[in-house]
């Protein structure tokens, strides 16, 4: 029993959303005449964890019905029931939170029996709701839906056409401006994941529907005729192209300078769906070899935490945001800023992770000061949590081995990560493609670091160079280590 849908739904609910519900289930409007108190008495004794060996349907059958013999239909049904009511309890608070939906709804049903007077009312709660909402997808939905409202309020009950159309061209207004909001959604959706899982044709067949689109056109005629939301369509339109056309990088710098210069006329969601798209833009470029891209992901991060909008959840930091911004820094050499990132963050992870992730944090930071005993010391302490643990402490420790000249132990290293990361179901091919690349170099500069041949060392800078699948970051560090051999061949010479 404590694996059915009822359970899995009642783990959800708060203590004052508990009695809520017992209110909600003691409704003869909702309950049909069934009483469902004492089962949820019985289920309410189990909260919240719902682990108890004795949460079985005959235990509860024989709390609820004393002396009688057990029916597990008859359980199965009355756990069926207050299931159908648990869903209708969760509508009935998404309706009192989305007032849109109310005000929606309630019009619907004051329009059928024209009660004028009170729809009237009702439109100018919901204009006020919409006044003290901030642009976004949230806010041009429900301009929208209001304006459509208003018309069909004079044209229907009025019979005022001539009012009406004021309304009907606000209405397209919101429509277009909330279809240039969700367009760049979607696309930058099928952008990232399109990239991430090598596309499909589906996602090829939508990416290229808007790719056909000529919405600059929209824009254009907007700015010509100095619609105040111009400024607006412009912003999006430039979201759009950015994962359209990501070589032109200039969409993605007017849409970064517009967002700088007017962030607070978003809503919070709409500002934190912005600085992703901004950090994903930057991450990609940075995957292309693109390493100006380092300080504006660091910029861009600096804003994700002034501004608190996608960082916490619930006073959290999510641990792989955590990690994104520490390694960012670092690689921008902005190292007082991550000892103070370090320091104020991490009591702000989820407790599980402080301890893993202090650990690494500190090994990171250690190796960019070369103090890299440390860096080991640190990592060695690093307890995994998932399997990007393992491979990022394992190409740390592989640098941290190779600057400190433990060649026989690094060799052993090498051979067993790359073992390890050929066997491992759990890592993707992309990442494990890039991994495998990385320490199969590392074993061409060890060699090359013991014969002190220039012409392998060249193949080998050759080699990395061309290599697409090679992390960034990762061939940076083999850069810098072929330059120092480069100039040690010199000197002997």
């Amino acid at each position: 029993m404590k694996e059915i849908r009822l359970i899995e739904t009642l783990k959800t609910f708060s203590k004052s959303e508990w009695k809520q519900f017992e209110k909600f289930a003691a409704s003869p409007f909702f309950n049909n005449g069934r009483n469902y108190i004492p089962f949820i008495k019985q289920l309410q004794k189990f909260y919240p964890e719902f682990d108890n060996d004795k949460l079985t349907y005959e235990y509860i059958h024989k709390k609820l019905y004393p002396g009688k013999k057990f029916n597990k239909q008859m359980m199965w049904n009355l756990a069926s029931e207050l299931e159908k009511l648990s869903k209708e309890f969760m509508l009935q608070l998404g309706l009192k939170e989305n007032k849109l939906e109310r005000f929606r709804i309630l019009f619907g049903e004051l329009l059928k029996r024209k009660l004028d007077k009170q729809n009237l009312k009702e439109i100018e709660t919901a204009e006020k709701l919409l006044d003290a909402k901030k642009t976004g997808p949230d806010h041009f939905y429900s301009g929208w839906v209001i304006e459509e409202s208003k018309t069909e309020y004079w044209i229907t009950i009025k019979g005022r056409q001539d009012i009406a159309l004021i309304n009907i061209v606000k209405g397209v207004e919101y429509f277009i401006q909330k279809m240039f909001a969700d367009i760049a959604v979607q696309v930058w959706d099928l952008h990232v994941f399109g990239r991430m899982y090598n596309s499909s044709p589906g996602s090829k067949t939508a990416y290229g529907f808007f790719t056909k689109l000529d919405l600059e056109k929209i824009v254009i005629h907007a700015e010509e005729n100095n619609f105040s939301f111009a400024p607006v369509l412009r912003f999006y339109y430039n979201k759009i192209m950015s994962a359209v056309d990501e070589d032109n990088e200039m969409y993605f710098f007017e849409m970064k300078k517009f967002f700088e210069a007017n962030s607070d006329l978003f809503d919070i969601m709409e500002q934190k769906n912005i600085l992703i798209t901004l950090a994903n833009y930057c991450a990609n470029k940075m995957r292309l070899g693109n390493e100006f891209y380092f300080k504006e992901l660091f910029e861009i991060n600096k804003m994700r935490l002034e501004k608190r909008t996608d960082t916490f959840l619930n006073g959290r930091i999510n641990k792989a945001l955590y990690h994104q911004v520490l390694r960012n820094a670092l690689a921008v050499n902005e190292i007082k800023w991550g000892e103070d990132f370090i320091k104020e963050y991490t009591p702000k992870l989820n407790p599980e992770f402080r301890k893993p992730m202090e650990a690494l944090a500190l090994g990171y930071l250690n190796f960019v000061k070369k103090d890299y005993r440390k860096t080991l010391y640190h990592i060695n302490r690093v307890e995994f949590i998932d399997i990007r643990d393992k491979l990022h402490t394992r190409i740390l420790s592989a640098k941290s081995y190779y600057e400190l000249r433990e060649t026989e132990l690094l060799l052993h290293y090498i051979d067993s990560s790359k073992h390890f990361i050929s066997g491992n179901e759990a890592i993707e091919e992309e990442t494990r493609e890039a991994y495998l690349k990385f320490f199969k170099y590392l074993e061409r500069l060890v060699h090359c670091s013991e014969s002190n041949e220039s012409n392998t060392l060249e193949k080998l800078k050759e080699n990395i160079g061309e290599d697409k699948a090679l992390r960034l970051r990762h061939g940076s560090w083999f850069g810098e280590k072929i330059e120092e051999l480069e100039t040690a061949v010199k000197k002997e010479k």
